[in-house]
């Protein structure tokens, strides 16, 4: 399952480099025509290439490459023109610092490139590493979705993330000698977590790996600020999902950094209980000689009925 996971990844991958080359031109043509504006465009189309870079893994068929694209691009354009604001990371800091320009915008299209990023993230310190993973690598990069899912500050975002491009620019100068070993295991985790956090709920074997995977002592973090520890705790969240006919429908982000996984998911629920869980959560996991150990969540709906969905 999770061998296969990489190979479909690593194939896909093997072909971006060409991919970009022949539909560039197309994106910043795309992206000029619903921006029409050229800075917004530019920045539409870096991060519709790092979208590209970072859940390449996800595209099962060559053939759905172009629609697939083009949905990127669409979003990237909406998420920088939406009500008229844009949010764009290096316009609202010093001009002096462009760790972001200079360590992923313009440095996505290089396979080495990119083993040197995903390498370079895995020794920021963990709230850096979690600000600057939704900021660039989830889609949900906005300062107020961000200081949201933390839980600090606007303002505290904002330092996370002016420390974290000096802190990359400095370790971008001595990233030359870095594999594709930290990137590769991004990759693994991302399709475990793929793969297991919906089937785990129909599935008992899949079920029994998910709770194999989680420490005994546990730590989970809810949005109201409790916190919990042990793995029955987790475990009885599961059955009370089961039990309510509730359980996570997809994964639609998961993005990995060493020991840290950030993921978007969203719940389905039963007619008989409709409010168990919150549309869509955000979940980070962090992990410990590769058990999870801490698990913090965040619903967009605080008002939900059950404490651990």
């Amino acid at each position: 399952m999770k061998n296969q996971g990489n190979v479909q990844h690593e194939e896909a991958h093997l072909n971006i480099n060409i991919l970009f080359q022949k539909f560039n031109p197309f994106v910043q043509s795309l992206a000029l025509k619903l921006c029409d504006n050229t800075a917004e465009a530019e920045d539409a189309v870096q991060d519709a290439w790092i979208t590209v870079f970072t859940h390449s893994h996800q595209l099962r068929h060559a053939d759905s490459f172009l629609p697939w694209l083009k949905r990127i691009v669409i979003n990237s354009c909406h998420q920088l023109t939406r009500k008229g604001k844009r949010t764009v990371f290096v316009e609202e800091l010093p001009d002096s610092d462009k760790m972001i320009e200079d360590s992923v915008e313009l440095k996505f299209e290089k396979n080495g490139d990119r083993d040197a990023l995903y390498g370079i993230l895995t020794e920021l310190p963990l709230q850096l590493r979690e600000t600057v993973i939704l900021r660039y690598l989830t889609g949900y990069n906005s300062y107020d979705q961000i200081a949201a899912i933390t839980g600090v500050p606007v303002g505290t975002v904002r330092s996370r993330l002016s420390d974290s491009k000096k802190k990359l620019s400095k370790l971008w100068k001595r990233s030359d000698d870095l594999d594709s070993s930290a990137f590769e295991l991004n990759q693994y985790w991302n399709s475990y977590y793929q793969e297991i956090c919906p089937s785990a709920y129909t599935d008992k074997n899949l079920l029994a790996d998910l709770y194999s995977h989680v420490a005994r002592d546990l730590k989970l973090v809810f949005t109201s600020g409790k916190t919990a520890v042990g793995r029955g705790v987790f475990e009885w969240g599961i059955e009370d999902d089961l039990e309510h006919g509730s359980s996570i429908k997809t994964v639609d982000v998961c993005s990995t950094s060493g020991d840290l996984t950030v993921l978007k998911v969203t719940f389905s629920n039963s007619q008989d209980f409709p409010d168990h869980c919150p549309p869509n959560s955000f979940m980070t996991f962090l992990r410990k000689e590769n058990e999870l150990s801490e698990i913090r969540l965040y619903h967009a709906e605080r008002e939900v009925k059950s404490e651990f969905c």
